[in-house]
Order: C-alpha cells, then structure tokens, then sequence
C-alpha cells in the first residue's frame, strides 16, 4: 500500500501545477472524510511542493475541505445513518468496529477523532461515527480543526522547507512520523486538559 500510495504522489507531481488541481484536490479532500480511501496527503504533497511559496493557503485549503467533508460525513451519521452511513462502514468492512468506536468514543472521547484526524486511521469512520452517536458537534468540529490542520499544514510547511527532501522522509519513515505525531498531540492535549 505505501508503494502504491508513493507511486501515486510522483505521478500526481507532473500534474500539480495544473490550473484545476487545486479543484481536484478540494473535491478529493471534501470525499476523502467520507468515502475515499486514499488520504489528500498524496495529492497534497505534489502540489505543495510545485507551488511551495503557497505552503500556508494550501494547507488551510485542504483542511477546510476535509473538515466540510467530515461535517457531511457527521451529518451521515446522524440524520442518514440506516439509508447512507451503514452502506459507507459496510463498503469498508467496518461494521464489526461499530462497538469498538462506541467504547472508544465512551472512554476516551475528544481525543479519538483527534487521532483520528492526524493518523493514517480512516477518518471518515470517525466522522460518520460521530454523527451516528451523536457526539458534541462543536467538539468534534474543534477536534477535526485541530488534527486536521495541524496534519495539513505541517505537511505543506515540511515541503516548503525541505522541498523533494521532506517526500522522501515522509516514505521512508510515514509510520513513525504519523504515529509520532499522533503521540505528541495527545500529550499536549493531556497537558492542556
């Protein structure tokens, strides 16, 4: 899958500078919180990296689609749970994980969709599980701000400051960096908290 996902990002790159990928990339990031199981970070990253004095804009861009994407995908969940949710978790296999996201939603709260949000963790499982379990819409919207921001515009702001450097860190050690990443905001938070 990370080859896969790699390949991806260096073809995506001989297209970035198109006029229409900033489009693409807000029509992929708004479905990729709902149904698209390819994260915008491959797509992100090519662009980012042909346009790095737009490091900034570019990852403000894609979070606020992702976060309006997680907005429909929480509305999904908890108006259009038995007609489009369930059809979305069953798609993914998922169905079995709906006790275990109650259980982690119950015991932990808050910080499951901001794991959720900055982790290679799918996403939109969380947002539509949200919704599905009527979780604090505020709260989750503060959270999905937060962890998808932070992931988005860490990224842009890696690639403007270390260029073709920072994709090549990135594949090398994505798991480590995405679950180090996921570590530190939980101990801020829990700090904060």
């Amino acid at each position: 899958m990370k080859k896969f996902i790699f390949n991806i990002i260096n073809n995506t790159i001989k297209i970035a500078d198109n006029k229409k990928s900033l489009s693409f990339l807000a029509i992929f990031s708004f479905f990729e919180s709902i149904i698209i199981p390819i994260p915008p970070d491959i797509f992100l990253a090519p662009i980012a990296l042909t346009k790095r004095y737009k490091w900034l804009f570019l990852g403000i861009f894609t979070t606020v689609f992702s976060i309006l994407g997680g907005v429909l995908g929480y509305i999904i969940g908890m108006y259009f749970w038995d007609l489009i949710g369930i059809k979305i978790v069953n798609f993914y296999d998922a169905y079995h994980h709906i006790d275990y996201i109650k259980n982690l939603f119950n015991k932990y709260g808050w910080l499951v969709i901001l794991i959720a949000g900055i982790s290679p963790i799918p996403y939109k499982i969380f947002t539509i599980g949200s919704g599905m379990l009527g979780y604090n819409f505020i709260v989750f919207l503060l959270c999905s701000l937060i962890s998808r921001g932070l992931r988005f515009i860490s990224l842009t702001f890696l690639i403007n400051k270390y260029g073709e450097k920072s994709i090549r860190l990135a594949e090398k050690h994505f798991i480590k960096l995405t679950v180090g990443l996921s570590f530190f905001v939980i101990i801020i938070f829990l700090l904060i908290f």
